[in-house]
């Protein structure tokens, strides 16, 4: 066997290099991009993610994880997106948004939950508009085949899928368990320094996006009715008004409709979520576009 010579054996080398650096080259720049690995925020993560890569909707929803049980899939309004982030606060993906060069026409904001700041890191992360084009080779090829095994539901079929649900009866699952729990948590205010800064930021971020050519309206998605009169709900709710004083400027939602369930008195179920989709369906079709953005 004759031995390999110093430049074949770093030709082999380079063209093994080459190969390898030309699949993470796919992999990183193939579209759509691939979302990032789970981790303890990969709601969070793979939400903005997407939306930096995607183009701008005309509608977005924000706010926290009450937001993100209304699905995209809900709404009637065409060219909507949802960023309800899972513990998190509807600054996050406000500002993410107003990071693009362009804004959506409309943006509704969820204002249940104020005593959540802004996560820095988010904002760091994607206020650039797109994500990393070089993630790590290896989280970025499983998160790629993710994506592809598991891509967004077709929504013709979400669509049938919800109208059939909303045929059915409510759900009888009994939460009172959960709702006592809740309650508890609910049963102290919100510290007053908190909700005071976070709704200054969101006043300042609304007239940001109105200056821009958009409209921003607000809204609170119904509780069941122990949480509801709980004492951070109703702070809550006294001081978002109390800082948005203007009617017009907000989404009046219906919670009195007896077929409403909550799975753990807070976030709303399947098919009440549906039924809430609809109402917003409706306001929007009301609501007044401004012209885009150049």
């Amino acid at each position: 066997m004759s031995p390999v010579s110093p430049q074949s054996w770093f030709l082999k080398c380079g063209l093994a290099a080459l190969l390898s650096l030309s699949v993470y080259a796919a992999i990183s720049i193939a579209g759509p991009k691939a979302p990032p690995l789970p981790t303890s925020r990969d709601g969070a993560l793979t939400l903005l993610d997407r939306y930096v890569e995607e183009p701008v909707p005309d509608v977005l929803v924000v706010g926290s994880s009450l937001a993100a049980h209304l699905n995209e899939e809900y709404f009637d309004t065409p060219d909507l997106k949802v960023l309800g982030l899972a513990g998190g606060s509807p600054i996050t993906a406000l500002e993410v948004a107003l990071a693009r060069d362009r804004l959506p026409r409309t943006i509704l904001i969820e204002m249940n939950i104020l005593n959540r700041r802004e996560d820095s890191a988010l904002v760091q992360r994607y206020s650039g508009g797109a994500a990393p084009a070089w993630p790590r080779p290896i989280r970025s090829a499983i998160a790629f085949y993710e994506r592809w095994n598991h891509p967004r539901p077709d929504r013709s079929r979400a669509k049938a899928a919800a109208i059939a649900l909303l045929q059915e009866p409510p759900s009888n699952f009994d939460n009172h368990v959960y709702v006592e729990r809740a309650v508890r948590e609910w049963s102290t205010a919100a510290a007053d320094a908190v909700v005071t800064d976070n709704l200054a930021v969101l006043k300042r971020l609304v007239e940001k996006i109105e200056a821009r050519g958009s409209r921003a309206y607000l809204c609170s998605l119904p509780l069941a009715r122990p949480l509801q009169d709980s004492a951070l709900a109703k702070a809550s709710a006294a001081a978002a008004h109390a800082a948005f004083p203007d009617d017009r400027q907000w989404v009046h939602l219906d919670g009195s409709v007896p077929d409403l369930r909550w799975a753990d008195g807070v976030h709303l179920d399947e098919r009440s979520a549906i039924m809430i989709a609809k109402q917003i369906d409706r306001f929007l079709s009301g609501a007044t576009p401004r012209p885009a953005e150049p």
